[in-house]
Formats: structure tokens, C-alpha cells, sequence
């Protein structure tokens, strides 16, 4: 994840500094090292977002071209399901960045989980 929240504010990881899931609450650690992008990670294996993948420099660089206050932004489903918005405007429209093959399955349960609140 690109963010997570530190003393309740959203910030990008850092070296040694410790953060919570904005979708879980779970305790997250900053990874920056060399070899991927800057992000975090949860401390332990919680999943909270089972749609969840590994960000690309590609996936990263999209992001980045909406502003930073629409982006992983927090969905619950109808059925208390957690989802992380790649990107929620502020008109409410959500975007997913989807590079790698999924099912047709898969997309049409993606687009059919309604969410209460984000």
C-alpha cells in the first residue's frame, strides 16, 4: 500500500516509522528499501483486501495521476467486506487499475460489490 495511517494522518512510507491499515487498523511497517517501490506492509499476514495484488511501477504511476487524497481510499461492501479504492474522485466514481489477466468472473463480482461507505 502506498499509504497508511501515522498519529491518525494519512503519509507514504518512511523509513522506521510504523503505521496502521486504513482498512483494518492493523499495525503496518514501512518498507523502503531498493529494490521495490517505497510501501507498506502488514506487520503480520492479514489480508484485508482480498483483491489485494503487489503494486507495479506501472500501477504506482497511474495512481499518481490522480491527487493524493483520492487514492486507496477505504470501501466497505454490503457485506462488511474491506476494499481498497484505487481511486475514489470526489464525485464518488471509483477506479481500479487492473494490469495483469483476471477472470470474467472475477471483473463481474468486482464491479457487482456494491459498498456502503468509503
Amino acid at each position: 500500500m502506498k499509504f497508511a495511517l501515522v498519529d491518525g494522518i494519512r503519509q507514504e512510507a518512511r523509513t522506521g516509522v510504523l503505521g496502521t491499515c486504513p482498512g483494518c487498523g492493523s499495525p503496518m511497517t514501512a518498507k523502503c528499501g531498493s529494490k521495490r517501490l517505497h510501501h507498506w506492509a502488514h506487520a503480520s499476514t492479514v489480508v484485508c483486501d482480498r483483491w489485494w495484488e503487489a503494486e507495479t511501477e506501472w500501477h504506482r504511476a497511474w495512481k499518481n495521476l490522480f491527487p493524493a487524497e483520492w487514492q486507496e481510499i477505504r470501501q466497505v461492501a454490503i457485506d462488511s467486506e474491506i476494499h481498497i479504492a484505487d481511486v475514489k474522485t470526489a464525485s464518488g466514481i471509483v477506479v481500479e487499475l487492473q494490469h495483469s489477466a483476471i477472470t470474467l468472473q472475477e471483473r463481474g463480482k468486482r464491479c457487482a460489490n456494491p459498498t456502503l461507505a468509503g
